[in-house]
């Protein structure tokens, strides 16, 4: 294992410990729903997928060229999320409440360095990401909404 491989597993066990201490990993059953499916439910049923960010478009309507490679997520136990940013791998917690997710204070991340404009769309992306409030499936699509037009649409990513 290389130094730089060794240094970004660390980094992003640290950032594991570091997410788990800050956030709450508790949820609650909603009893609103969004489009036919609650946010708790969405992210319960799509936990253990691998994900890609396929579509994104910022709440000032920005269209977002997506760099390769494209975001990926993972939602895990409890609303643990993890994936890379393009760069960087990140982690985090949402909590569901009456079917309006909270992303606590902060996504953890590594700082590898790389090219700037990716940097900057990853940082773009964290602070969309967070500002994402519900979550459905549609036509096989992970979508995070937000204040409209904000909208992250992730596919399903090949086994």
């Amino acid at each position: 294992m290389t130094p730089a491989h060794t240094f970004r597993l660390l980094a992003l066990c640290l950032g594991s410990l570091l997410a788990l201490f800050t956030f709450t990993g508790c949820g609650s059953t909603s009893t609103s729903s969004h489009d036919g499916q609650d946010s708790i439910r969405t992210l319960t049923t799509s936990a253990n997928t691998n994900w890609v960010l396929s579509r994104w478009v910022s709440a000032d309507g920005e269209k977002h060229k997506i760099h390769s490679p494209a975001p990926t997520l993972l939602i895990g136990y409890q609303g643990r999320i993890s994936g890379n940013a393009g760069v960087n791998d990140y982690v985090g917690n949402v909590t569901v409440y009456e079917d309006v997710m909270n992303w606590g204070t902060h996504i953890a991340a590594t700082r590898m360095a790389g090219p700037p404009e990716v940097l900057e769309a990853e940082n773009d992306f964290f602070n969309d990401l967070k500002a994402t409030k519900q979550v459905t499936i549609r036509s096989d699509r992970l979508v995070f909404t937000g204040k409209k037009p904000l909208r992250l649409e992730f596919a399903r990513a090949n086994p």
